[in-house]
């Protein structure tokens, strides 16, 4: 037995040289140590090959493996490098970021500070982009040589690194024809673009000349997009598909005791909020939004409908994220809500809480569950559960007064 496990560990030690000697290799020889297909189903549409105009959890969760960030992050919320070997802050606002050599676009093009260049300058100029706000007090972004980027801002910049996590790099011939380009888009990430079936599914293949040796490690990658939680559950329990998101706290014992399924079960980085709508001349009052705060007791949702699994957040930045502090838990006081209401001269107040519709697990039962403890002291809720891009086009004209979302 003890030479049995001995050549056992040799193989597979040997494998993983192989694997990490395999982007050296032709095509067809790397192609053999990558095989099989992963099907992913996601609760949330993708709306955009973009990566500069989406904030959205399933956009980020299918463009990563298209596009490549220039650096990345790790779930302790350590930077790492990714397009940029290295980077540093020259004095309060400039930054200097050094570019990994050898890496090029899935359609051949090399990837050098060009392409840095533009797509930074491409996401602070097009103020259109969902991200763009971000990139506001970028004063330049200069190309020093091919490798060698140097960033100057208006102001100290000190959350740029964490920015640059989520923005895919783009190749500079993009800006000809940027919707053809996104029709078809290209990035150095692990897989390359295929195809896209607006709101059902989209297709990738494996990218041969990927720059972090041994991966991908499967030829393909299909996501389906699978909004209805039961839909979702049913084809990973029939081995249609092999990993799903948000699952709904009363299924989790239901897929633990299926054959083959296993449910990771880890705190999330993620808090959900809800947002108040300031131009409402209701909600500028802070007597009203604290009113409102006070009337909602999170602990019973969080026992009753998320059956545990879940915390009152302490900081609107959850966990693991930069920026996050413990604020303390807000108090649950439906009597000094009512006071602050009446203070307020808003003893009857009636409030449009928007939802994107089967985004977040068990989200309609909570806002009618808030609708009801808002209702005891006073104040009416008009809950609109809307499809996705229905919501956030309401979430950009300003047409509500809470809206249900979240940060991860």
């Amino acid at each position: 037995m003890g030479t049995s496990r001995l050549n056992r560990r040799h193989f597979l030690l040997g494998s993983g040289a192989v694997l990490a000697a395999a982007a050296g290799l032709p095509d067809a020889a790397r192609g053999q140590a990558r095989r099989g297909e992963i099907i992913a189903g996601l609760s949330e549409r993708m709306l955009t090959l973009d990566p500069a105009n989406h904030y959205s959890i399933s956009a980020t969760s299918v463009l990563r493996h298209v596009y490549d960030p220039l650096l990345d992050v790790t779930n302790d919320d350590k930077f790492v490098p990714a397009l940029a070997e290295t980077w540093r802050p020259v004095n309060n606002t400039t930054w200097r970021f050094t570019l990994r050599k050898g890496v090029s676009f899935h359609d051949g093009t090399p990837f050098t500070a060009d392409s840095v260049v533009f797509t930074l300058k491409r996401v602070r100029d097009n103020t259109k982009l969902i991200k763009s706000f971000v990139y506001q007090d970028l004063e330049d972004v200069r190309k020093d040589d091919d490798h060698t980027v140097t960033v100057t801002t208006k102001r100290p910049f000190g959350s740029l690194p964490a920015h640059l996590t989520m923005l895919g790099m783009l190749p500079p011939s993009a800006g000809a024809a940027e919707a053809a380009f996104f029709q078809k888009p290209v990035g150095t990430g692990p897989f390359r673009f295929v195809s896209w079936t607006h709101g059902d599914h989209v297709d990738l293949a494996a990218n041969p000349r990927y720059w972090k040796a041994g991966l991908p490690r499967v030829e393909t990658l299909k996501v389906r997009f699978i909004p209805e939680l039961s839909t979702r559950v049913a084809a990973l329990r029939a081995g249609e598909i092999h990993v799903i998101d948000r699952v709904w706290p009363d299924m989790v014992q239901t897929l633990k005791a299926t054959p083959g399924v296993r449910v990771l079960d880890t705190p999330a980085i993620e808090a959900q909020r809800w947002h108040f709508q300031l131009a409402r001349e209701s909600m500028k009052d802070p007597r009203v939004r604290k009113a409102i705060s006070l009337a909602i007791d999170r602990n019973v949702i969080i026992k009753d409908l998320l059956l545990g699994y879940a915390r009152p957040v302490v900081c609107p930045v959850p966990p693991g994220l930069l920026g996050h502090t413990n604020l303390g838990q807000k108090p649950y006081d439906p009597d000094k809500a009512r006071q602050l209401l009446k203070q307020a001269g808003q003893p009857n107040l009636t409030l449009d809480f928007v939802l994107m519709k089967d985004l977040y697990p068990k989200q309609l039962e909570i806002a009618q569950a808030v609708a009801a403890m808002l209702g005891e002291v006073g104040i009416k809720v008009n809950i609109r559960n809307l499809e996705i891009a229905t919501a956030r086009e309401q979430r950009m004209a300003g047409n509500y007064d809470l809206f249900f979302s979240g940060w991860a």
